[in-house]
């Protein structure tokens, strides 16, 4: 499903020059939840963008879906990431001004060519996370496991076929981080989504498929 080949990553300025990300390999298998760990700083982040088709790597090429990546425009990008991948962040970055249902939404709004019910579609992702009756409230007016549910339900709206989640219990306790994990668990075994999440959690990524560490943008398993 995502099969990275000799990604390398280089951050200049004048005077410094950073290799966040290293001769990596890696490759995800279609249905796989795959948990990548490893000290802050060691590239996780990066990774996950670059996998996102949110950052390009300095080399190496990234295949999603069975397709190539490599020379696609940015127009052609942008329409590929909205329809192939969903994005969960530890920051939620749900937008205060709209409320829950709007947001849920917003990924409709730039899928080009789209036909039917934003709402129907939205409504069935906030039931399918247990938040149908919050569709009205907004994003100040939840706790941080409902946003974080809200979150969720933006990024599978468009029935992605990937899910990449940032440190998506980041900020939360224990008793919403299993609530999440659980969505999650869900999404991966029923749906059959491929999900890759960066945890700092190892009781979290003992409960995934397969884990990946990293130390100093190197892959060391």
């Amino acid at each position: 499903m995502i099969k990275l080949s000799k990604i390398n990553k280089i951050y200049r300025t004048a005077t410094v020059e950073t290799q966040a990300l290293a001769d990596l390999d890696l490759e995800v298998n279609k249905g796989e939840f795959l948990s990548i760990m490893g000290p802050s700083g060691c590239g996780k982040s990066t990774l996950l963008n670059i996998m996102g088709l949110l950052d390009t790597p300095s080399s190496g090429t990234i295949e999603i879906a069975g397709r190539d990546t490599t020379g696609m425009r940015d127009k052609e990008m942008a329409r590929f990431r909205n329809e192939t991948l969903g994005f969960i962040f530890q920051s939620f970055h749900l937008i205060p001004t709209l409320n829950v249902l709007d947001n849920v939404t917003v990924p409709l709004l730039y899928r080009k060519g789209f036909k039917g019910s934003k709402n129907e579609l939205a409504r069935k992702a906030l039931e399918r996370v247990g938040l149908s009756h919050r569709m009205s409230h907004f994003p100040s007016q939840l706790s941080g496991g409902q946003a974080q549910r809200v979150a969720i339900a933006r990024a599978i709206v468009g029935n992605p076929q990937i899910i990449l989640a940032d440190e998506p219990c980041g900020n939360l306790d224990s008793k919403m981080s299993a609530e999440i994990m659980a969505i999650l668990h869900s999404l991966n075994k029923e749906d059959g989504r491929t999900i890759v999440m960066v945890t700092h959690n190892e009781a979290q990524a003992a409960e995934t498929d397969r884990t990946v560490h990293f130390f100093d943008g190197r892959r060391v398993n």
